[in-house]
């Protein structure tokens, strides 16, 4: 396969193929808590956050379990391209985790503001939301906009606080340069390159994903 930078894009061809390439260089390809349970010398932790549309996070499901990959996908509850409680989320919910990827939190801020209470207050509700709809006690979360919510002093507090079931959260110092490589395409851009151009060159490695940006055959079918 060419390794020339225009095959890197958006595309989801450009997306399988790279998983492909690192699965046959002999990286795992796991969420967190794979990641935590069963870590190997050559780790990827693949993350997706949805933060507009439920459908492409199953779309891109599909493609990393058939690539052999899980994946840690973080749903918002206060979305408002789609509904964590109803009947057609919930099903999709169910079958990405069918095939043994990992569903947590992705927690915003930003309401306190308008609504009174404070983030610690407001990740508490989210929390409970997300509870209900996923059926099971919440096992990590990812900050949408971090910077809303206090950084990343905030992200660790709550942490603190939630520890007895909660085990990580992804902005972690564990997960994040330089104890590991971490890639993100926020706002449509690699900062670094595509992560297919860094197949072979760090053994631990976070890569961060929005499933919005990724397409099939053009860029609108997504807006």
């Amino acid at each position: 396969m060419s390794q020339n930078e225009e095959h890197y894009d958006y595309s989801l061809k450009s997306y399988s193929d790279t998983l492909v390439r690192y699965r046959e260089d002999g990286y795992a390809v796991t969420g967190f808590g794979q990641y935590l349970a069963e870590p190997t010398a050559k780790h990827l932790i693949l993350r997706h956050d949805i933060d507009n549309s439920i459908e492409q996070a199953h779309r891109v499901a599909k493609i990393d379990a058939e690539a052999d990959c899980t994946s840690t996908f973080f749903m918002r509850v206060h979305a408002r391209g789609y509904n964590l409680l109803s009947l057609p989320s919930l099903l999709i919910l169910r079958e990405i985790e069918s095939m043994g990827h990992e569903v947590q939190l992705h927690l915003e801020g930003g309401f306190c503001e308008w609504l009174g209470d404070d983030n610690f207050y407001w990740a508490e509700r989210q929390r409970e939301v997300f509870e209900a709809a996923v059926g099971r006690p919440l096992g990590g979360f990812s900050s949408h906009e971090p910077a809303r919510m206090g950084g990343i002093e905030f992200a660790n507090e709550l942490l603190s606080r939630w520890q007895e079931d909660v085990k990580y959260h992804a902005y972690e110092e564990r997960f994040m340069m330089p104890n590991m490589k971490y890639l993100s395409d926020s706002s449509g851009r690699w900062r670094e390159g595509h992560f297919g151009m860094w197949v072979g060159k760090e053994p631990l490695m976070q890569v961060l994903t929005h499933p919005f940006w990724w397409f099939d055959k053009v860029p609108a079918e997504n807006y």
